[in-house]
């Protein structure tokens, strides 16, 4: 096994004085290096600064001797006779042919002008002692769970320091080797500047494959933590199989309509974590967070209740989840967003932070619904009652980035925004209760927008939830109408749909449901439902599981 950089800050109380000494050594060999570092760059910032002050100091004897000679060469053509007058400053004046007009004054100045960096020097250069030590970075996100063959996915490097904290540079050489190079169409990565490179890759054949990623200063990378993660690549997905029958592969509670452990009272958002193991489910009417696995479709954790404290709820409304398991609901009566933090080992929910209060200021809500956190870590929220979107940074502690939009129905504007998805570059599409899907950039701008009410292809009525998956695919809810809608998250172009409707009855079976019904309150028959009533939440998971939630049946199907 390579030596690694950690090893070295390792010793035994046999050893400890020999390691100590050692480090010492380095130290002071480091600080040395350093040092000589600091004095060359300053010193050709100052050979930088004389040589303009040269070049400025010539463009000064330069203007002077252009001005000298002017005035001496003047001098003698009025001296000779020969000058021209000095034109009337008044438009009728008359001229004197004994008036001059010097050609040149004895004006200069100097002017620091935009480019002054004294205020700078102070910030010049930053002396630190932290590095990245590739046994403690990681690597999380989409690409190391399941990827499609043609269709672009990624990954993030988290550097970490030798305590295990998050970097907050870049800088580092990430070195990305895959298995099968030639199996896949592109390979590159990018450095988001804060400790945390993205690796973008194109798998072009289905297959099982492995990555390594190396990281640290050029020439003495270092294997990250996970050593070779392996990587599945699967067919892309087949949306026109979906919903082909009315329950799908079934349903993922029992017992459901009541208020016991693994059963759901009008269930509305939810997700899967970042690994697609587990699914968490907001059972709206129970005021709790479910988890269930999806391995074997049983529940693992039940979290929450109603009420006021941290931890309860009041009609609990959308979920979200982030590569940290961090969990994220929009808890709508109590016109807040709690955090939690899920723990995949113990199987456990505990409350994190609690963000926002009733109101209409910057970082308050009213009835908040759909929610989403981005790849850049934003949490968006709809400010349903507010009319508006309300973003936060996750890495600064939820601080408020920016409100967006205002009660109206033109462009920018809400009408009661109801969900909110990332598409695979970066945009933010909002659906409101104006029956539309607006989209924006990552700075809240307004771009475009698609949909309007209807039951026809890419047309809404309610579009309550709404989920991207890694092929830059959209699922909406278009719960009054009764069914999921598959379409382009880039432009809103139809793919697929699938839903419910009434069950049409055999011939001979109307008129027989008709006599059933004869002396029964309102004398009208009861019709069989065939599939989705109302879908409240949908998700995809990395393998491919979709799960819709329908309040109405009190149900989660599974596609």
């Amino acid at each position: 096994m390579a030596t690694r950089r950690i090893d070295a800050l390792y010793c035994t109380r046999e050893t400890a004085e020999a390691v100590v000494r050692a480090t010492q050594q380095e130290t002071l060999r480091r600080a040395a290096e350093v040092k000589e570092e600091v004095a060359s760059v300053i010193a050709a910032r100052i050979q930088a600064l004389q040589q303009r002050q040269e070049e400025l100091r010539g463009l000064v004897d330069q203007l002077s001797s252009a001005k000298t000679q002017a005035l001496e060469e003047q001098l003698a053509e009025i001296q000779s006779g020969v000058a021209a007058p000095a034109t009337p400053e008044g438009h009728d004046a008359p001229v004197d042919p004994n008036l001059f007009f010097l050609k040149a004054d004895a004006v200069f100045n100097f002017k620091i002008g935009e480019g002054d960096f004294l205020e700078s020097i102070a910030r010049l250069g930053v002396v630190g002692d932290s590095s990245t030590y590739a046994s403690r970075s990681y690597a999380k996100g989409p690409a190391l769970s399941v990827l499609k063959a043609g269709n672009q996915s990624y990954l993030w490097v988290y550097t970490c320091d030798k305590d295990g904290r998050r970097r907050a540079e870049g800088g580092d050489s990430v070195v990305v080797s895959l298995s099968h190079p030639e199996e896949f169409a592109e390979l590159q990565v990018e450095d988001a500047k804060d400790g945390r490179y993205k690796v973008v890759l194109v798998p072009c054949t289905p297959g099982q494959y492995t990555m390594r990623i190396a990281v640290g200063a050029p020439g003495a990378e270092e294997e990250i933590a996970g050593g070779a993660f392996p990587l599945e690549v699967c067919p892309p997905t087949d949306y026109l199989t979906l919903g082909r029958e009315p329950y799908g592969r079934g349903k993922l509670c029992s017992a459901s309509g009541s208020s016991q452990p693994g059963s759901v009272r009008h269930p509305s958002g939810l997700c899967f974590d970042q690994s697609g193991k587990f699914a968490l489910i907001v059972d709206q009417s129970n005021n709790r967070i479910q988890v269930f696995s999806t391995q074997d479709m049983q529940l693992v954790c039940c979290y929450g209740k109603k009420g006021l404290t941290s931890g309860c709820f009041d009609s609990p409304c959308d979920i979200c989840a982030d590569t940290e398991n961090r969990v994220v609901v929009s808890d709508l009566l109590n016109h807040r967003v709690q955090v939690l933090e899920f723990n995949p080992r113990t199987f456990t929910l505990t409350h994190v932070l609690t963000i926002g209060q009733k109101g209409t200021g910057p970082g308050q809500f009213q009835f908040p619904k759909g929610l989403s956190i981005t790849e850049h870590g934003h949490l968006v929220v709809c400010d349903s009652g507010n009319h508006r979107i309300q973003v936060f940074s996750v890495a600064d502690g939820f601080s408020l980035v920016r409100v967006i939009g205002c009660q109206g129905t033109g462009e920018g504007l809400f009408n009661s925004p109801l969900a909110v998805a990332s598409n695979c570059a970066g945009e933010l599409l909002v659906s409101d209760a104006s029956n539309r899907i607006q989209v924006f950039d990552t700075n809240g701008a307004f771009l475009r927008c698609f949909g309007s009410k209807g039951r026809k292809d890419c047309m809404f009525n309610y579009p309550t939830s709404m989920y991207v998956n890694d092929e830059n695919v959209l699922f909406v809810c278009d719960q009054a109408n009764h069914r999921v809608q598959v379409l382009s998250a880039a432009d809103g172009s139809f793919i697929h749909k699938w839903g419910g409707a009434k069950k049409k009855p055999a011939a001979g079976e109307e008129e027989a449901a008709a006599e059933a019904a004869e002396g029964e309150e309102g004398g009208e028959p009861k019709v069989e439902w065939i599939g989705l009533k109302s879908p409240a939440g949908v998700a995809m998971s990395p393998s491919g599981l979709v799960l819709v939630s329908d309040s109405q049946d009190n149900d989660i199907y599974m596609f």
